[in-house]
Order: C-alpha cells, then structure tokens, then sequence
C-alpha cells in the first residue's frame, strides 16, 4: 500500500520517530527490507559509539522515509543484543536527536508533539507553561532542572525555551523506552542476525582488561538494592560509568538515576535524587575515582546484596 503523507506531515516524522506521523508510515512496511535493517543497524551503532549525536536536515523525501522505518529495526536490533548499557545510551541518544530537530523546531510543531507526549504543555506572554504535577514527573529525569529555579504560579510552571526542551527531552526518552528490550520471542531470525553484527564502540585493549575487574557491578546495576544506595552511587556507580566504561557524566548520571527509580520500586526511602547523582558523577569524573574493589563492596552490601 502507498502511503499518501503531505510533505509536513513525513518531515514531522522524519524528526520524531515515534509520532503518530511516523507509526502511519510504518504502518505501510509491507515487508523486512534489507536495506532498511542494514540501516537501522547503522543506526543503532551510531546511537552506541559515544561520539556526538547529530540532527541532519535533509529534503530528500526517500531518505526522511527511510530514517522512519529505520527507527523500527534499530528497536529490534537494540533489543536483540541484550544489553542495559547499549539500550540506555540507544534510548538516549535517540531523545537527543529529537532534542536537537526541536531547537529549530516551530511553536505549533512544539506544542503538537507535546501534546502527543500526553505533556499539555502551553505557551503564554513568550513563556512555557505546564501544570506542576507534570513538570514534578517529568524533571525527576531530567538533570538540570531543580524546581527552586523554576517560576511558578497558580499551580502552573513557568519555562523558557532552554528547560521546556529538556522537558521534552525527559518525555521523549520516556516514550522511546516504551515496550524497550523487545522479548526475544518476537524478533525474527532476520534481526537476530543482524544484531550480531553491530559494531561496539572500541575500547582500548587496557580499559577492557580494566572493565573484566569490575564485571560484578553488571549485577549492581541489575539488581535493585533496597539499602545503601548513596554509597553505591558515589562509590560505585557513578566512578565505574565515568572513568571505567568512559561515558560522559549526562549519560551516567541517566543510566543511575533509571536505576534508582527501580530500587524505589522495592524502597522508596531514600534521599538520592537527579541532583545528587548529577554532582557524584561530574566529581567521580574530575576526580578519576575507581570504584570500590570487589572485596569492599562484598562488605558494604551484607544482607543487601550477594557478590559473586
């Protein structure tokens, strides 16, 4: 079936994916091309390899259809390679892409895809504006925006552009996560294939025999604790992402900060938060901490958490 779009309307896909334009154009794949899994392969090692993630404008309408349905394969292919860290920095990325179209983005387009996020933001006198309780669920993920610096007034946030896109950002990257690993169960033989050829960002030979020191804090990461999570960000996690997988300190501060949600899920008293994890991880990277040594940890977690 051929798809009848208007040139707005793929463009507005082209820059969000995961729009409701965009799941009209996916909805007229009729069938796995080779070429569109080579390219959401592409895609995927593009969002892994830690190198700047960057928005290209285009008019041609064969690529921006493309982009689309790659979109599709790079959730298959990400999911196929059963990997936390490959799947934040994936959900990630792609939410800075979107990020970045938004920053040239027009106000009705803005407020169109907001409302598409189930964000009901607004805008009045050149300001945003977004009820308290949805700016209250969605910075809890963003990393930059502390409620005391925010204007607010009859029961309403006030934003400029600048936050109101990491809002958006925070929404998108929810969005995305959405229905994330796919269950092996139903990705086809073609994808499975196909993940297995992605290149993994290269790591010099001594950061990988480092990296085979920490493997146990794979299982911190996947298990959610329901005690001494301070000391597990400051000593832990936030040293291990930044100095031994070499993420940058936004990316780690993400990959702990999801994690702690899950320990709240199990506890919820605690007083870490984004801010928090922000500082530990921007201090573990000036500072070039290492994390604590297996024996330490088998220690500080006793009765939290068993170590191999």
């Amino acid at each position: 079936m051929e798809l009848h779009l208007d040139r707005n309307g793929l463009d507005f896909a082209y820059k969000y994916p995961f729009s409701n334009e965009a799941r009209a154009i996916i909805a007229t794949a009729n069938s796995m091309e080779d070429r569109l899994v080579n390219a959401g392969r592409l895609r995927v090692e593009e969002d892994i390899n830690g190198k700047p993630i960057v928005f290209h404008n285009t008019m041609m309408q064969d690529v921006k259809r493309m982009h689309v349905l790659s979109y599709v394969y790079s959730r298959m292919i990400i999911s196929a390679m059963a990997n936390k860290l490959h799947l934040d920095k994936y959900v990630l990325s792609e939410a800075r892409r979107a990020r970045m179209a938004l920053e040239y983005e027009t106000l009705p387009n803005m407020l169109k895809l907001t409302s598409e996020l189930g964000m009901e933001l607004g805008y009045s006198e050149e300001r945003f504006v977004i009820k308290f309780a949805t700016f209250l669920l969605l910075s809890s993920d963003s990393r930059s925006l502390p409620l005391v610096d925010q204007e607010l007034a009859r029961g309403m946030v006030y934003l400029k552009k600048e936050n109101a896109l990491s809002l958006m950002e925070s929404a998108i990257a929810k969005e995305i996560r959405k229905n994330l690993p796919i269950p092996p169960k139903e990705l086809p033989d073609r994808i499975i294939e196909e993940s297995m050829r992605v290149r993994l960002p290269k790591l010099d030979p001594k950061v990988e025999i480092r990296e085979g020191s920490y493997r146990w804090i794979e299982k911190v990461l996947s298990n959610p604790i329901a005690d001494v999570r301070h000391r597990t960000v400051n000593l832990i996690l936030a040293p291990y992402l930044t100095n031994i997988k070499g993420m940058d300190e936004d990316a780690a501060a993400s990959i702990i900060l999801e994690y702690i949600e899950r320990c709240k899920q199990i506890n919820p008293d605690t007083k870490v938060n984004s801010s928090y994890i922000k500082y530990q991880c921007k201090y573990a990277k000036s500072k070039g901490m290492k994390p604590l040594s297996l024996e330490k940890a088998r220690n500080l977690f006793i009765g939290v958490l068993e170590l191999d």
